[in-house]
């Protein structure tokens, strides 16, 4: 595309052809004006370039670019002001962007890694230098004629303890790749990058952003709140060890993201290189108002006083599934009315002589007897068994199918919307959830029925919503033929 400025001289360099244009800048075409060394020149807009607060971050850029010497970092070859306006002249990425690249689809994990290594290295430099960038997105990782990577526009980068100097309460960064943190009007730190990095990583992988919805709020939501999609729902043929690295790189908690930028994509080439591929046993995402619709299957709802019977039948369903033989093979949901099932105080099951909750990964937390409040209203709490993992209240009841409706049931009882949560198309238990708030963490619970030696027994989550569906989706992955299905 052609520009007003072309063939204007902007310091040394004579400008060409616009290349690109944004809310800030516009990147053109340049050529040293002695020389004739091709570049790119990112003339910032004059009425941006009026803000006082600007002209600080646009020094912080020169700053920043001109402290941290690395090979994957986009030179800079001149910077000044002229016209009444601010430049930065920069080495002509002749490749495009990974941004670009992704436009045609996911890359191949050899293609991925090879792209994104040497970002990361680049990534790691600016941190040792005290700097964070706050803005890692595929438009932002460049790429030269021959596909090698640089990052580049540093035009958000600060020092880890400066003060910010966007304006109280602006939202920095691209909201596909945004952590949580920052998004919450916190600090951004290195783990914020190392956030970005891996949100960036996974659409290259997957061919999307973890958290993908029609609006900004549901993106944020997402990342506040939700679960990014199992890789094997995207990918198939990508390993099912992916979804680890990306449950830790992805964290809320900044403490259980890798340590560097380079460990994660050592753990991701890890992970590819494991095999064999994923089986597709994994929640869809929930990313935002109302969150159940992406995850969980809605039961079906006529008259809130109907609430009650309708869980029996639906649990009834269970029963007849199990009956059959259902466990490791697809049942159907029974919505028809099969009888009311005993409660677990009419029938109770035979009881699991245990002092353990299960971990994500079905292994054993020593647990202690559970309190009243532990369960929902009506449930009966004698003989539960409770324990606190990672930020998640997970419970342990004796009983199978019966104990499921008691607490879908209660959950109904204290307005929680239940749905059947899902896991590879197929109901294995209960997903509960109050009203939806922005601002709030709705309560989120799940549920599901493990069968074991003693018998069966039904475990109850509670916490956040995206920790809730990894526990969940690593739990079913984990457990196999020993979950009940529910449909």
């Amino acid at each position: 595309m052609t520009t007003a400025a072309a063939g204007l001289l902007v310091g040394s360099w004579e400008v060409g052809d616009a290349l690109g244009r944004g809310g800030q800048a516009t990147v053109l075409s340049a050529r040293h004006a002695t020389l004739g060394r091709p570049a790119a020149v990112k003339l910032i807009h004059r009425a941006v370039w009026a803000d006082p607060s600007f002209r600080v971050r646009f020094r912080r850029e020169c700053d920043a670019l001109a402290h941290i010497a690395h090979p994957h970092i986009i030179p800079v070859l001149d910077a000044g002001e002229a016209g009444g306006s601010g430049y930065l002249v920069m080495r002509l990425a002749g490749g495009g962007t990974l941004a670009e690249l992704l436009a045609e689809g996911p890359l191949e994990p050899a293609t991925a890694l090879a792209v994104l290594g040497p970002i990361a290295g680049a990534i790691d430099a600016v941190h040792r230098a005290g700097h964070v960038h706050r803005d890692i997105t595929p438009a932002n990782i460049l790429l030269d004629d021959d596909g090698g990577p640089w990052l580049g526009d540093f035009g958000l980068a600060r020092a880890v303890d400066a003060t910010a100097a966007t304006g109280e309460g602006l939202l920095v960064g691209t909201a596909a790749y945004l952590a949580p943190e920052v998004i919450a009007g916190g600090r951004a730190g290195p783990e914020a990058d190392r956030y970005s990095l891996a949100a960036v990583a996974y659409h290259a992988l997957t061919g999307r952003p973890p958290f993908q919805a029609p609006d900004l709020a549901a993106v944020l939501y997402g990342h506040m709140h939700g679960a990014a999609p199992s890789v094997g729902s995207l990918r198939p043929d990508l390993p099912a060890a992916l979804d680890a690295v990306f449950v830790r790189a992805l964290s809320r908690r900044l403490a259980r993201r890798p340590a560097t930028a380079g460990d994660l994509i050592a753990e991701l080439g890890d992970a590819l290189r494991s095999g064999p591929p994923h089986r597709g046993t994994a929640l869809l995402p929930v990313v935002g108002p109302p969150a159940p619709a992406a995850a969980t299957q809605a039961l079906p709802r006529t008259r809130t006083r109907d609430r009650a019977r309708r869980v029996r039948r639906w649990t009834a369903g269970i029963a007849v599934a199990a009956a059959f033989g259902a466990v490791g093979a697809t049942a159907t949901v029974a919505y028809t009315d099969l009888g009311a099932l005993p409660f677990v105080s009419d029938a109770p099951a035979a009881p699991v002589r245990a002092t353990t909750v299960p971990d994500a990964l079905g292994g054993a937390v020593p647990a202690t007897p559970a309190a009243l409040g532990d369960l929902p209203p009506g449930v009966p709490y004698t003989d539960a068994l409770a324990a606190d993992l990672d930020g998640l209240r997970v419970v342990s009841l004796p009983g199978g199918a019966a104990t499921l409706a008691a607490v879908a049931a209660g959950l109904e009882r204290d307005d929680h919307i239940v749905s059947t949560l899902l896991v590879d198309g197929r109901g294995v238990g209960i997903d509960a959830r109050k009203p939806w708030s922005f601002f709030t963490r709705a309560d989120h619970q799940a549920a599901l029925v493990l069968r074991e030696p003693a018998g069966e027994r039904a475990i109850l989550v509670r916490g956040p919503d995206g920790d809730v569906d990894r526990y969940m989706e690593t739990l079913a992955g984990s457990a196999g033929a020993r979950i009940l299905l529910a449909g």
